[in-house]
């Protein structure tokens, strides 16, 4: 993201100065840990917290990288 971003700027790239979007809740939900129950993990924690954490440390993650635009799904705990 950082190189797009950085080519997009120098460059005067036209295609490459939309925003960024990351659609990492499809990606996060599917991961064996989120997915992984209770009883299964007890040392894991509880799962919807677990999943909650592991997508919005997810999201972080991408800000920092450079994205604009996240898509986020959660359960209420």
């Amino acid at each position: 993201m950082e190189r797009d971003r950085m080519a997009a700027l120098t460059q005067q790239d036209e295609r490459l100065q939309f925003p960024i979007l990351c659609n990492m809740a499809k990606e996060v939900w599917k991961t064996k840990e989120a997915k992984t129950s209770t009883g299964d993990a007890p040392t894991l924690g509880e799962a919807r917290k677990r999943g909650i954490l592991m997508e919005s440390t997810t999201a972080i993650m991408l800000l920092l990288a450079g994205a604009d635009v996240l898509v986020m799904r959660h359960l209420n705990p």
